[in-house]
């Protein structure tokens, strides 16, 4: 297919994208369209019409914890900082790794109350979501950061004796004051998950290749990116009927059908199928392999693979979602699939880390281990 007529290719069409029902609880209330079947693989690729960039939502912030320039410093620090653990020796970049996505390059975590163990997701763009984690189970990055900070087998910090520790570091002390004001009484649990959230809400990856490809920069893109993108937004595949731009991803929960005794959103919400997990992001996706939530497939050849089978329908996983009836592609076209994939790929923004902690400690991040 000839690449010189897909420059202003750049999303899906708003109503394809629309038809997009959840198999789970609905984030949207639309029907899903009948499956279609797999093309042979000698017909052309279906090439969508051009629309506009779709405009990023807002990032979501509670109204007590707006954004400012100390804050954000103050969760940079943090996040970095050992400190925070009881053994000091475990900061929140040890398993949200910033060379690894922020993911950490393992198959899956350890298990959390109520929750097996999970592959740890990417931060990238996490200040967009409405719901967190792979259940949904948390809906902000707030009350996110009490559990790794506090469990015994993470983190295992209690508040108080977190609070004790920050206070006697003159530096943290100037630098909760300049973000909440109050001196040595600002530094609490609350502003410390307060800072942590608002240091995460910078991570924002929007100038990829792909982006600058759909902004107009026609060299943004190989030919062989371009040939993915074509893929990865037509009826054939379907897979921008999830994972829908900007972000790539969407705020339902759908059952995949990867093998595993993971009841997902069931395990949270009484109307939740099993089995169904949230849609993640596919921005900064070729850095946090491996991938799924019990981190089966070590690569993206794999899980397009996975895909092409018709994912869980293949081994008669009940109730996959009724879009993955999979795919025919070539050799050739799944490589180009995974090429672009791999251009979706924006470290643009990502944060310094600092070379020794305010508490003095190295920075904990798994690369320094």
């Amino acid at each position: 297919m000839a690449c010189a007529n897909m420059l202003l290719i750049s999303f899906a069409a708003a109503a394809l994208l629309a038809a997009c029902a959840p198999t789970a609880e609905p984030a949207a209330t639309a029907t899903a369209p009948a499956p279609a079947t797999s093309a042979p693989t000698t017909t052309p690729v279906p090439t969508l019409a051009p629309q506009p960039s779709p405009t990023w939502s807002p990032l979501r912030t509670p109204p007590d914890n707006p954004s400012t320039p100390a804050k954000i410093e103050l969760g940079r620090q943090l996040f970095y900082d050992p400190v925070l653990s009881a053994s000091n020796d475990m900061s929140c970049a040890t398993c949200h790794r910033p060379d690894r996505g922020f993911s950490n390059g393992e198959t899956v975590s350890e298990a959390r109350p109520g929750a097996p163990p999970r592959n740890v997701s990417g931060l990238w763009n996490t200040g967009f979501n409405a719901f967190l984690l792979w259940d949904g189970r948390e809906t902000s990055l707030e009350s996110q950061a009490i559990l790794p900070l506090t469990l015994p087998n993470e983190m295992a910090e209690t508040p108080d004796k977190l609070e004790a520790k920050l206070r006697d570091i003159p530096a943290y002390v100037d630098l909760f004051d300049a973000a909440f004001g109050g001196g040595a009484d600002a530094v609490t649990f609350d502003n410390a998950t307060r800072a942590l959230a608002a240091f995460q809400r910078t991570l924002i990856s929007d100038n990829s290749p792909y982006d600058r490809f759909v902004a107009g920069d026609a060299s943004a893109l190989t030919e062989q990116q371009q040939r993915g993108m074509d893929l990865f937004f037509s009826q054939r595949t379907h897979c921008s009927e999830c994972h829908q731009p900007p972000l790539l991803a969407n705020e339902t929960f759908r059952v995949v059908g990867v093998d595993s005794e993971d009841p997902g959103r069931a395990g949270v919400s009484e109307t939740g199928l099993y089995g169904a997990f949230k849609v993640p992001s596919l921005r900064n996706v070729a850095l946090t392999a491996p991938y799924m939530h019990a981190g089966q497939f070590a690569t993206l050849e794999e899980v397009v693979q996975f895909y092409a089978d018709g994912a869980g329908r293949a081994h008669d996983f009940p109730r996959v979602d009724p879009l993955l009836k999979g795919f025919d592609l070539t050799a050739e076209e799944k490589s180009d699939l995974v090429s672009f994939l791999e251009a979706l790929t924006d470290e643009s923004r990502l944060p310094q880390v600092p070379d020794v902690a305010l508490s003095g400690l190295p920075t904990a991040t798994e690369e320094n281990r």
